[in-house]
């Protein structure tokens, strides 16, 4: 896990995260009552934000939950460096954190009928091929690499095979930066939990901006 305050309008604790790694949810939560944010943004869907917040927290069982072949195939892979829990440990931990405090928790990444059309713009006939060979070829070999931070950002250099991908993780990681942003009318800090590998690509979006609404 790693973790900067960004200046600005909101203050933001940016904090990157290994998806699957059990053992960030104890340090992710530190951060957060250390900066003591006013709202807890994570990079996932609304939907998404919504679904962990009912079914997994302050509840005593937990449901099943569904993995595809890439994400079954990363966590089997991280599995060989460090102990792997699903839904992601340091997203759930924090919207545990927030749930318990009463902040509220925002899902900026794109809804889902957004992303489809943000997919449809920036994707391809032959980069979607091209982006479904990578896939199936992770699934068959997870990367050989010694830790989770490197696991995770060869992962991702992985299934960005071109151009069209490439936009599409920017526009993506736009759309979110300005909902963190827009979060600065009501609250004067901000928490944002992503995933590791869409780090440097947030801190690049808010260092730009100065992270202003």
């Amino acid at each position: 896990m790693i973790a900067e305050r960004l200046p600005g309008r909101p203050t933001i604790l940016l904090i990157g995260s290994v998806r699957g790694v059990a053992d960030e949810i104890a340090p992710v939560q530190e951060q957060l009552e250390k900066f003591d944010p006013g709202a807890v943004a994570v990079s996932l869907s609304p939907e998404e934000a919504e679904t962990l917040g009912q079914y997994f927290v302050g509840t005593t069982t937990e449901p099943i939950v569904p993995l595809s072949a890439s994400e079954a195939s990363h966590a089997v892979g991280l599995a060989r460096i460090t102990e792997v829990q699903v839904p992601a440990p340091a997203l759930l931990g924090a919207v545990d954190w927030a749930t318990r405090g009463g902040r509220p928790v925002v899902g900026v990444d794109p809804p889902e009928d957004t992303y489809a059309e943000m997919f449809a713009a920036h994707i391809g006939y032959f980069e979607l091929v091209r982006r479904t060979l990578r896939e199936r070829n992770l699934v068959k070999r997870p990367p050989e690499v010694e830790t989770a931070d490197e696991y995770a950002l060869t992962w991702d250099r992985a299934m960005q095979p071109g151009a069209g991908s490439e936009r599409l993780a920017r526009a993506r990681d736009e759309y979110a930066a300005d909902q963190v942003r827009g979060l600065g009318r009501s609250f004067p800090k901000v928490a944002l939990v992503v995933d590791r590998e869409r780090y440097a690509s947030f801190r690049r979006a808010f260092a730009s901006s100065g992270a202003s609404p």
